[in-house]
């Protein structure tokens, strides 16, 4: 290697290192957004539900290049449920809460100093309530139901990154599919359900 390349390449090295620094490290938020949950046939009575409610959530992670961090957080999707009142008095309520940990990698796609684009797959870690009661001048009752599961996590957005402090907007989803069982030719777990999350968030670089 001749003197004046190796001057260029030392000297493109030493001007990156304090931005590969600064682009490195741990960073934690929290954000919040619209959840909308939606499933297809709940506890087998054919019903569809489809309802949004305010969701929260925390994550961190730890960025190794300017392009790749891994994340984790959690998930709250709120309480979305659906009433219905009749002229006889009785009433209905329908409500699935979510919850998940997701756990996935993200990959950037800077633009300029401060922007970027991301994306991000992984695995979401569910856990759901379901609860039905009515109640009529003569009758009440309710029901429960717990659910829990894994899915194929996939997560998009934009951020703005502003010294340690950034924001960002993305869109996550996950699809809860029937599980079929080859060996005894059935499904195992047939529901049939997806959680999609609009959120803004702010996270802090340490």
């Amino acid at each position: 290697m001749n003197l004046p390349l190796a001057l260029l390449i030392s000297g493109v090295l030493l001007a990156a290192a304090p931005v590969s620094a600064a682009d490195r490290g741990f960073y934690l938020g929290a954000g919040v957004g619209q959840m909308n949950t939606e499933v297809n046939d709940v506890l087998g009575s054919g019903y569809k539900f489809d309802e949004s409610d305010l969701g929260l959530k925390l994550f961190g992670g730890y960025k190794f290049f300017p392009w790749l961090s891994v994340e984790g957080a959690y998930i709250d999707g709120g309480s979305p449920s659906i009433k219905a009142n009749y002229a006889d008095g009785s009433q209905e309520r329908l409500g699935i809460e979510v919850q998940s940990l997701v756990a996935a990698a993200v990959f950037a796609l800077p633009i300029g100093d401060s922007f970027e684009l991301f994306i991000k797959p992984g695995m979401a870690y569910w856990d759901s309530k379901t609860s039905y009661s009515y109640s009529s001048p003569d009758l009440s009752g309710h029901l429960n139901s717990d659910d829990n599961g894994a899915a194929f996590f996939l997560g998009a957005g934009a951020g703005i990154n502003s010294g340690n402090l950034g924001f960002r907007i993305e869109y996550e989803w996950f699809d809860v599919a029937p599980e079929y069982d080859n060996s005894s030719g059935e499904f195992v777990d047939k529901l049939d359900a997806s959680a999609g999350f609009f959120s803004a968030s702010v996270f802090y670089m340490f």
